[in-house]
């Protein structure tokens, strides 16, 4: 496979304020026990009310999509599933319960050679004999949004203005001073910021996206930030196992999935073996005389993550990949899982993709002007840049072969 690196230029804006970094929103980690104890006290309590209470929390354990849905089914209301939804989503890459781990004995080594082989060959086979498709692709975004709250002692706290911080730069950027005193950025919890549906064509080999294609370095502000998702029906899944066929890779545990149990394997690939082109937006480039321009942030990076695995067949119904990104990049974070799961199309079942996750997080490129410092690069020795993480959640459905017209 051809590879390539592209690093495109980040700039920090200079917002002509005193800032200073609040320290960031004090999750409370919580047990899936403790999750559901605290769902057994809260009976009765409104939809908001139940939202806000789990927007405050983090899970140290994986949330399945299958223990999701039961727990999603108790709730009252859009908000409080929407906020169960994302403590799933950012729990993706945790650990599972010790108690949801069957007490099965790990396969010995040739057996577990043996499962790998049929994921080899299942993804020779059956990835390059999928028939073209057409699916409807439904995404929710969510960030735990930074605002930067302006505080003037002349103005009462009531009516204090707030921005989020890609409200601020943009005023920034466009040579708009605002006229206060200071800001503070803090983190606020997760909020939905953008759904998109889209129809997604699968067609010999790759996949296109119906409808005409945003160029963000055209665009006079930046896109919703985050991971660009690529090749979830197949290419992906051929790039990881190549990776992996040549990389370190080790027994994880068995896990239960819908309808039996998976063989879980866990893999690391250096950067030097690494075939995964992550794609990240936006960054900040020179403005022309009418317009920002912005650029998408590429690399090729090492990463690591399971394979959930059908013992019999082969065949991946989870697949998580974490990456390893050197703290002098523009992004600190790049994550992604993808579910497969049966799908019946002219008359032969296939797995596909089900649900995909991805979690980004980037530093706010922030320079602070203080009364000491005349050219706006310096900044206090205590600032810590605020660092925005952005959930995506895809569902994939309905289905249907690809029929060409004349």
């Amino acid at each position: 496979m051809r590879r390539a690196r592209k690093i495109t230029r980040s700039f920090a804006v200079v917002i002509v304020l005193s800032v200073v970094a609040r320290s960031a929103l004090a999750y409370e980690p919580v047990t899936i026990t403790q999750l559901e104890q605290m769902l057994a006290t809260t009976r009765g309590t409104s939809d908001n009310a139940l939202a806000k209470q789990l927007g405050e929390l983090e899970l140290t354990e994986r949330l399945s999509t299958l223990r999701l849905e039961k727990l999603q089914a108790r709730l009252p209301g859009e908000k409080s599933r929407q906020a169960m939804l994302i403590l799933s989503d950012t729990s993706a890459f945790h650990n599972l319960p010790a108690e949801e781990i069957p007490p099965l004995a790990p396969p010995d080594s040739d057996t577990q050679r043996k499962i790998l082989s049929k994921t080899a060959d299942y993804i020779r086979e059956k990835i390059h004999g999928l028939i073209d498709i057409v699916v409807a692709r439904n995404t929710a975004q969510y960030d735990n949004l930074k605002i930067v709250s302006f505080t003037d002692s002349a103005v009462p706290p009531a009516v204090r203005p707030k921005k989020t911080v890609t409200e601020a730069l943009a005023n920034a950027q466009m040579g708009i001073t605002l006229s206060v005193a200071s800001a503070v950025v803090e983190n606020q919890p997760y909020h939905l910021i953008e759904k998109t549906s889209e129809t997604i064509t699968y067609r010999n080999g790759a996949e296109e996206v119906a409808g005409p294609k945003k160029n963000p370095k055209a665009l006079p502000h930046p896109p919703p930030p985050g991971l660009n998702n690529w090749g979830v029906f197949g290419p992906l899944l051929e790039v990881v196992v190549n990776d992996v066929s040549g990389a370190t890779t080790g027994w994880g545990h068995w896990e239960q999935g819908r309808t039996s149990t998976l063989a879980v394997f866990r893999y690391s690939v250096p950067q030097d073996q690494s075939n995964y082109d992550v794609q990240y937006c936006c960054f900040t480039s020179e403005r022309n005389s009418t317009k920002q321009l912005w650029n998408v942030y590429e690399t090729l990076p090492a990463y690591h993550g399971e394979l959930a695995v059908d013992p019999e067949t082969g065949a991946i119904l989870r697949l998580t990949l974490e990456t390893d990104i050197p703290p002098d990049e523009p992004i600190d974070r790049a994550d992604l899982l993808v579910e497969y799961g049966p799908v019946e199309l002219g008359g032969n079942q296939y797995l596909l993709p089900t649900k995909s996750v991805t979690v980004s997080s980037a530093p706010v490129p922030v320079r602070v002007n203080e009364a000491n410092c005349a050219d706006f690069h310096c900044t206090p020795a205590n600032f810590v840049h605020p660092k925005d993480t952005v959930v995506s959640d895809t569902i994939y459905h309905s289905y249907h072969v690809f029929h060409s017209e004349t």
